[in-house]
């Protein structure tokens, strides 16, 4: 099929192929300051039976027109072509889920956190998140407020009113890629690593019915979050830097039981030599082959090795980039792909549908849940497009 793909005139990213129609609810906590509290769109199976007759509370790929700007920056564009372009290309785009739909509670459901790359948000990898949610998960995915977000807010108190809240806005931070910016990185590390436990931290509260200060106008009951996660077995997950981001994290926050790396970004860890040591959970990395150097192999590798006590896995899909794990290729035509070096030699849903049924098939062998028995079938279809380990 061709992409993008539409319905009702709305452009929009890949139907989630689970048994679940995926809802989605935003979710921004306060605390003493801004390094307190977190902001995540949580994606979760719904009650809802038909997602196309829903399509009028799909949410918007673009959360806020700011995001634009952001876009417009990462991009290095002129301000005023920047945004026209960016406005015209995702301005009526969207991700098939029902913004704040009644939740699932027939069961508990295994959690996801999630954490972005650079230059991304939480909307980024909603084809990703929706798609892995619609079997079965809850999936938090963080929108770190540390700059690597290409555009992001906190809520604070307004200097002088009777403590009504206005928008702080943080823009991406740019520096010269992997030229003298560890220290940046490192610091950034820090708050992300901070950010996932914190949300842990939240998703526990909400299984327990606490009360959550939720600072963004409520459009949902919180509520119904009580009681319907199992965080037994909760996973991290993450793309570029956010990979990097996970293996601290797992080093860091011993709750969380397995990792799941796409496409790593290892820069920011290449002279942490002894971290790997720490890392004790299972790990999947699924490779971009366009983006892997032999400097990242090296330093993947060192997860890889000397672990004889869980599974360390590498998986890589031959003919795809970086962006192939990102909702950009399912948004532009075809020569805006090749433009902002999202085109790939292996057709991006083929790439995306690898991507996802090996991460289901790796959280069912690790957390017995349920899978499909297509998405092994699958998997041997497109053999030719993926190998295993380090070259």
């Amino acid at each position: 099929m061709e992409l993008p793909h539409s319905h009702d005139g709305k452009k929009h990213v890949p139907i989630p192929s689970g048994k679940y129609v995926v809802g989605c609810t935003d979710i921004m906590t306060g605390g003493p300051s801004k390094e307190d509290g977190c902001f995540l769109r949580v994606y979760y199976p719904s009650q809802i039976k038909d997602v196309y007759e829903h399509s009028s509370r799909w949410a918007s790929w673009l959360p806020h027109q700011k995001y634009v700007e952001g876009y417009t920056i990462v991009l290095g564009m002129i301000p005023f072509f920047g945004k026209k372009l960016i406005s015209w290309a995702f301005g009526n785009s969207y991700i098939p889920v029902v913004v704040d739909a009644e939740l699932c509670n027939e069961q508990r459901f295994p959690v996801i956190v999630f954490s972005h790359g650079l230059t991304a948000c939480r909307t980024a990898y909603s084809t990703f998140c929706s798609d892995i949610s619609s079997h079965g998960f809850i999936v938090a995915a963080i929108e770190h407020r540390d700059g690597s977000a290409c555009m992001t807010y906190s809520l604070e108190t307004e200097q002088n009113s009777k403590g009504g809240l206005v928008e702080s806005w943080i823009p991406y931070k740019p520096m010269q890629f992997e030229k003298d910016d560890m220290p940046f990185r490192q610091e950034q590390l820090e708050i992300r690593t901070r950010e996932c436990s914190q949300t842990l931290d939240l998703l526990l509260k909400l299984n327990d019915g606490a009360d959550i200060k939720h600072v963004l106008q409520a459009t949902v009951d919180l509520g119904m979050f009580k009681g319907v996660m199992d965080l037994s077995m909760t996973v991290i997950a993450g793309h570029s830097f956010g990979s990097a981001t996970l293996l601290r994290t797992l080093a860091a926050d011993k709750r969380f039981k397995i990792g799941m790396a796409m496409d790593a970004w290892m820069w920011p860890l290449k002279d942490e030599i002894e971290l790997a040591k720490s890392v004790e959970q299972p790990l999947l990395f699924i490779n971009m082959e366009a983006f892997q150097t032999a400097p990242n192999l090296k330093a993947m590798k060192r997860f890889t090795v000397d672990a004889d006590h869980t599974e360390r896995r590498v998986v890589t899909l031959k003919g795809s980039v970086h962006k192939n794990q990102v909702d950009l290729p399912f948004l532009l035509p075809l020569y805006l792909r090749r433009l902002t070096g999202s085109h790939s030699v292996i057709d991006p849903l083929v790439a995306m549908e690898l991507n996802n049924r090996l991460t289901l098939l790796y959280l069912s062998k690790h957390l017995g849940h349920p899978v499909d028995e297509d998405h092994s079938k699958l998997v041997v279809k497109h053999a030719e497009w993926y190998y295993e380990g380090i070259p």
